[in-house]
């Protein structure tokens, strides 16, 4: 019901890391962060694969949901519905050896203490209890999980540990659900019902939004102007002349190569560009050729002016 896209956050540092020049002093920052946020998308990406069997009018999918609970959001990797239960998964992609103590409920990634992914779990599926209480859904047993989708990382969990039952490696995910079916065999939910939690959580789901640029304490000077040649490993200053783009270095041409650059503002900067703060974006002089460029990408545009208007994108 929600495929697994590239997150908002993720469009976000990928704009960021081709705005910024190789040498500046915050990059090493960003591509670390940006290396752990993609490392746990491709893992949720993987157990997203394994559960692809089960998608289907009885199990609804969702991946990566936000939602409003009081002041503050919860979010959950993976949701799974279904008639008879819902099932939170935590997902976790790390290449190390996870070991779950039994004393004091401790949990240590290669003798590194850490946070309790199962209780991460738990405490979204008790959010999720609550909300779904404040929009007056029928009461229905909420389960969670913590799936480790790393294939080449372990898990130890001491002997008759009470979160042996709560995780699982990718693989073994399916028949972890069938063992939850087997114990909840009463359908609670009907069509109707679904529907209608359905409806809701793609309503309220809320993107995690972050302005990456205060998030680095940086400004929008920090960032590159003019259009850069995206072809492998050239990244050189491109120029445009009678409707093409060319590269100065390997004079690459292109009629787009524009697009990525205004559609990388609209992810860091904000959601419109006027004529004037394109032209400087674009390193263009012409302010009929902006408009001409902009016009070109079938973005809606507001304003009086065809030389001033605003233009803005339709989604995300």
């Amino acid at each position: 019901m929600k495929d697994c896209k590239l997150p908002l956050r993720l469009q976000k540092f990928e704009a960021l890391l081709r705005s910024v020049e190789d040498n500046h002093w915050q990059r090493y920052e960003i591509l670390k962060e940006y290396n752990k946020w993609m490392q746990g998308f491709r893992g949720e990406e993987s157990v997203m694969f394994h559960l692809d069997p089960i998608s289907n009018e009885d199990y609804r999918i969702y991946h990566d949901i936000r939602l409003p609970l009081g002041k503050y959001y919860f979010q959950i990797d993976i949701l799974l519905t279904c008639p008879r239960f819902i099932l939170v998964i935590e997902v976790k992609n790390r290449m190390k050896h996870w070991h779950f103590a039994k004393l004091l409920n401790q949990v240590t990634v290669d003798g590194k203490r850490t946070k309790n992914p199962i209780l991460q779990a738990k405490v979204q599926s008790t959010k999720l209890k609550r909300w779904l209480a404040e929009h007056h859904m029928t009461d229905i047993p909420i389960l969670y999980l913590f799936v480790n989708s790393n294939e080449k990382s372990k898990i130890h969990i001491d002997y008759d540990h009470k979160y042996s039952r709560s995780v699982c490696n990718s693989e073994q995910l399916l028949e972890k659900i069938e063992q939850i079916e087997n114990q909840h065999k009463i359908e609670i939910l009907d069509e109707k019902d679904l529907r209608k939690m359905n409806r809701l959580l793609l309503a309220k789901n809320t993107p995690d939004n972050t302005n990456l640029l205060q998030h680095f304490k940086m400004t929008s000077e920090d960032l590159m102007i003019g259009v850069r040649c995206n072809s492998t490993k050239c990244n050189s200053q491109m120029r445009y002349h009678a409707g093409t783009w060319t590269c100065t270095v390997c004079k690459v041409k292109s009629k787009t190569a524009h697009h990525q650059k205004v559609l990388d503002y609209f992810l860091l900067i904000k959601h419109s560009i006027t004529n004037t703060e394109a032209r400087t974006l674009l390193h263009i002089k012409s302010r009929k050729i902006i408009y001409q460029l902009l016009a070109g990408m079938n973005l809606p545009c507001t304003g009086s002016s065809r030389a001033e208007s605003t233009t803005k994108p339709t989604t995300q």
